[in-house]
């Protein structure tokens, strides 16, 4: 399915053909390198948003016993700005796909920090339970 993109026009909305999944959105302010704020985190460390074009890219880190673990690279599935009469980006949502599990990443920025929150789903039959995570990031560059 298309992205759909709506314009307002004369107090009534109509579709645009241009397809939108942040697009039209100013992205610049999003990149960077992010670093939790709990350094003795046992879950996300690091997050490295990149643009590409009208495209963010995230490059994850985990904790792990011999120090982070690279996720690797996932493009945004889609870019929300702050409401609907803001052109910057705000948050996003993608997903990591690994065999033993299926995390989903809803990410916002709010008064300078990065709000990670994660949702881990387990599919290896190990019976661990499914759990939600939020954790807070600051930009690395200051």
């Amino acid at each position: 399915m298309d992205a759909v993109k709506f314009a307002k026009v004369e107090d009534r909305v109509e579709r645009s053909d241009a397809a939108g999944n942040g697009n039209s959105l100013h992205l610049d302010a999003l990149s960077g390198v992010w670093l939790n704020t709990n350094k003795a985190g046992q879950g996300i460390v690091k997050v490295v948003v990149t643009q590409h074009g009208s495209r963010i890219v995230l490059r994850v880190y985990g904790a792990g016993d011999s120090g982070p673990f690279d996720w690797g690279e996932v493009e945004a599935e889609h870019i929300y700005a702050g409401n609907i009469g803001s052109h910057t980006a705000a948050g996003l949502t993608t997903s990591y796909h690994f065999d033993f599990s299926d995390v989903q990443l809803q990410a916002n920025w709010n008064q300078g920090l990065l709000v990670l929150a994660s949702f881990t789903s387990f599919k290896d039959g190990s019976d661990r339970s499914n759990y939600f995570s939020r954790e807070f990031f600051h930009s690395a560059a200051s």
